[in-house]
């Protein structure tokens, strides 16, 4: 009779240990699994971050992978290590006494998802050069750079560097294709309406000159217009029409802060004056005489 107890409780033990190396076997494979969801998910944010940022993911993800390595952590200690909480006391008002390895658990959900950064912006640096290279720095102190952010439009100054500093444009637009304007009296993009790719925390935006353009109208002293009167200025000429108009289009290799103007025609006295291009209607008064 003692022998069949001693047997039975051999088998009882063996089937035991079986239930409790099959449950560390399925520990053991859940906190796997769980560790290489966690690495897969790693391998993605390094992998695609570009786009992650553009679509404003980075936290969430950074998350998503604390909590399998959470529960990684979590399923080896709880089955192979026997972390317990313990509660002592009467109803909600007694004592939670948390053991050992689970404390570990704790801190990293917790603690992760309390410290995870919030990556919703990025700082910009626009750096203004002229057409011969990045080391061409034409706008020092002067003039805006504008970027059009969707319905938002964002305007800095320009640096003693040639630099336009925006220090939080929102995540969604990295990677993303935006119209860079540059607001300035004499310079202009040298590729107007072209779109720049917002693939890093720093762009280069080529200017040129600013065309110019004087125009006006020449009239006598009675204000009647002036046909035929030639109008030279900036190293162009031309004739007015039957309205006294002109105009003269000035390229950017001429371009100038002031121009000398003259206006000729037979009949009257030669006029000379100095004009700014891109200004206002200049008029121009003729009157009798040689």
């Amino acid at each position: 009779m003692a022998a069949k107890k001693k047997v039975k409780a051999r088998s009882k033990k063996k089937a035991d240990d079986l239930t409790q190396w099959g449950r560390t076997v399925l520990y053991a494979a859940i906190s796997l699994g769980s560790f290489l969801c966690a690495l897969l998910l790693l391998v993605l944010l390094l992998w695609k971050a570009d786009k992650l940022t553009a679509l404003g993911l980075t936290g969430n993800l950074y998350y998503l992978i604390l909590l399998p390595l959470g529960l990684s952590v979590a399923a080896f200690l709880f089955g192979t290590m026997k972390s317990y909480a313990r509660y002592t006391g009467k109803h909600l008002g007694g004592t939670l006494v948390l053991g050992g390895p689970i404390v570990a658990v704790a801190m990293v959900v917790i603690g992760g998802f309390c410290l995870v950064p919030d990556v919703t912006t990025f700082p910009l640096t626009v750096y203004v050069h002229g057409e011969s290279g990045q080391d061409s720095i034409v706008l020092k102190n002067t003039g805006y750079v504008l970027i059009d952010l969707g319905l938002d439009r964002r305007r800095e100054p320009i640096g003693d560097k040639g630099q336009a500093y925006f220090p939080a444009i929102p995540a969604s637009f990295r990677g993303q294709e935006v119209i860079v304007l540059l607001e300035s009296d004499t310079y202009e993009p040298a590729n107007s309406g072209q779109k720049h790719n917002l693939d890093g925390t720093s762009l280069y935006l080529p200017v040129r000159k600013k065309s110019g353009r004087i125009y006006g109208r020449v009239q006598d002293e009675a204000g009647r217009p002036l046909l035929g009167v030639t109008v030279t200025g900036a190293g162009l000429s031309m004739q007015t029409d039957k309205n006294g108009s002109f105009e003269l289009a000035i390229p950017p290799d001429l371009m100038q802060e002031e121009f000398s103007l003259q206006a000729v025609a037979t009949g009257y006295a030669p006029w000379h004056g100095t004009v700014v291009a891109n200004a206002n209607e200049t008029v121009v008064i003729l009157r009798e005489g040689q």
